[in-house]
């Protein structure tokens, strides 16, 4: 479960980090280099620093600590397919997908055939 909001918040984090640099830029606000090397900004500071604030209300806050062991407990009574049967299935999700290409691609070829081709010619006879 740890795992879990430690991985969210480095997510986060690298997504306000993009998000707020380009709210800087967007309002012409200063967002000089704080930590030269690695070329921190102050919205990239900022952006952790929510980051980290925000993993942490969530990992401590009772509520979201139950509904996060309900999910675990959950995951873990789930029966996942076997490797046989995810090959098997996915042969089928492939298998429809090019049949409902097949049929769309001669419905579409009719009807620009209707369209362009024989429409025009019965128009033009009338």
């Amino acid at each position: 479960m740890v795992i879990f909001y430690l991985l969210s918040g480095i997510v986060l984090a690298l997504f306000l980090e993009h998000l707020l640099g380009l709210l800087w830029a967007r309002f012409n606000w200063s967002d000089p280099v704080l930590i030269e090397g690695l070329d921190w900004k102050v919205s990239t500071l900022v952006g952790y620093a929510a980051a980290v604030a925000l993993a942490l209300g969530a990992y401590f806050h009772p509520r979201t600590d139950a509904l996060s062991i309900d999910v675990a407990s959950e995951l873990m009574k789930v029966t996942w397919p076997t490797w046989t049967e995810t090959k098997a299935s996915t042969m089928a999700v492939v298998v429809a997908s090019l049949v409902a290409a097949v049929i769309l691609f001669c419905i579409d070829t009719a009807a620009y055939n209707l369209m362009v081709e024989w429409l025009p010619t019965v128009w033009g006879k009338l």
